[in-house]
């Protein structure tokens, strides 16, 4: 079977990409054929990118010359002052105007024109985003070089369904899977209902990601339901350290999570000063980027905290990640939204004591008290009695972490088992499109 997977793009850090790769390889073992398509440019550099033509599984992007122009806000912004700067000329005729007939000041004059200019120049060229007609172009093209039998759109919110349109109109069987929880406090799913059920088959990363597709989507196609895809630490050399530390060495709180608002993190800084003021010498550490690196530096500043200590960006492979999560004490993940986070799994696999929020699917994955702890969502006093209960009592930390792990084993996060879900889901999806179903 030929699976072409389509991302928006590929971030440097993310668990939908880690998922998306490691769901490729599962497939590619069992003898598949699995392709990318990107609806953004993706740096060389990029590590999944890497890890793609390490595992020999083709990958088509729009070319980096006319993906950022379309889309890119910094290109755009370089572009505006380049035109602006080009139509100067222009600019001082419609500023003379201005003066003669208005008799404003020149240099009042000049500043509304060159206002003018850019305000026109930004709302007709520039800020339109010709990201979907260019990605339709490219999957015209994939789709007569390469001829996939299924699409696999990994979602997150609206921003690929306009490929699910496309697969409707060319009466391709398509599998769209949604990577997050719909949530109608916020408005990221406006335009759902109009065309998800294009799609053969709908794919939730939990069974409350489901119900929510249901009940805030309205999805009235079959739904399939998919958790994280984490291979198994242990069979890259990995091993659980012993427990315990030395007195003298303080204890390592971790979170790996992309800088996004729904992942919670300014709740964890608040609850940052609350732990501190019963063991002082605690070390925390984000590892992850994003757009809300600034913001959240400053918000921890506020709080008279160290926030280039402690978001200490991303890591580079999962060798590190490895290492990141076996030095760890207590994993906390302090989202307000989640789908199926692939961060708390890797941290089932690697046996941490977690604590984490009772958001999206992440109950079906942590029983409180039996394989971590649960505290409610958007609580920096609840979050931090649960990382408090933690640290003083390492045998439960060793216990939890314990549980953990064996979840992990016990549940269908393997990549081959994972694949063979997928496979039964495709089939269903072409069975469905050939009215066989």
């Amino acid at each position: 079977m030929r699976i072409c997977m389509v991302l928006y793009d590929m971030q440097d850090f993310g668990g939908l990409e880690e998922y998306a790769l490691t769901l490729a390889c599962g497939l590619q073992q069992q003898g598949h054929e699995v392709s990318f398509l990107f609806s953004a440019w993706v740096p060389e550099k990029n590590q999944y990118l890497k890890r793609l033509r390490e595992n020999r599984i083709e990958r088509i992007q729009i070319p980096k010359w006319v993906s950022l122009p379309a889309s890119d806000w910094e290109t755009k912004e370089k572009m505006l002052r380049a035109a602006v700067f080009a139509l100067a000329p222009l600019t001082w005729v419609l500023a003379a105007v201005l003066m003669l007939h208005r008799r404003r000041p020149w240099r009042d004059a000049l500043a509304s024109s060159r206002n003018w200019l850019k305000g026109k120049l930004m709302s007709s060229i520039i800020a339109s985003d010709r990201r979907n007609p260019l990605t339709c172009t490219l999957l015209n093209w994939w789709r007569l070089r390469w001829r996939p039998d299924v699409l696999h759109i990994h979602g997150y919110t609206t921003n690929l369904l306009f490929v699910l349109d496309w697969a409707y109109r060319k009466k391709m069987p398509v599998v769209y899977e949604e990577h997050q929880t719909p949530d109608a406090r916020f408005d990221w799913w406006r335009g759902f209902r109009e065309t998800i059920n294009k799609a053969n088959l709908v794919v939730a990363v939990s069974e409350k990601s489901a119900q929510a597709l249901k009940e805030i989507c309205g999805v009235t196609q079959p739904i399939a339901v998919a958790g994280p895809i984490i291979p198994d630490p242990a069979l890259s050399g990995w091993k659980r350290s012993s427990p315990g530390k030395k007195a003298d060495n303080p204890l390592s709180i971790v979170t790996v999570a992309r800088l996004y608002v729904t992942k919670g993190l300014q709740h964890l800084l608040d609850a940052i000063p609350r732990v501190k003021a019963v063991r002082p010498s605690v070390d925390f550490k984000v590892y992850g980027e994003g757009a809300l690196r600034a913001e959240l530096a400053a918000y921890a500043a506020e709080l008279g905290l160290d926030g280039e200590k402690i978001f200490v960006g991303a890591f580079t492979d999962r060798k590190q990640l490895s290492q990141i999560l076996g030095e760890a004490d207590i994993f906390v993940l302090p989202s307000v939204l989640e789908g199926q986070p692939f961060a708390l799994v890797e941290a089932m696999a690697h046996g941490c004591a977690i604590v984490a929020t009772a958001v999206g699917g992440i109950p079906e994955l942590i029983r409180d008290g039996v394989n971590g702890l649960l505290c409610e969502p958007a609580d920096p006093d609840g979050l931090a009695r649960k990382i408090v209960a933690l640290m003083d009592d390492p045998g439960l930390r060793l216990k939890l972490g314990d549980a953990a792990r064996r979840s992990y084993e016990d549940g269908p996060f393997q990549p081959v088992t994972a694949a063979r879900h997928f496979v039964r889901i495709y089939q269903s999806a072409l069975r469905r499109k050939q009215g066989l179903a």
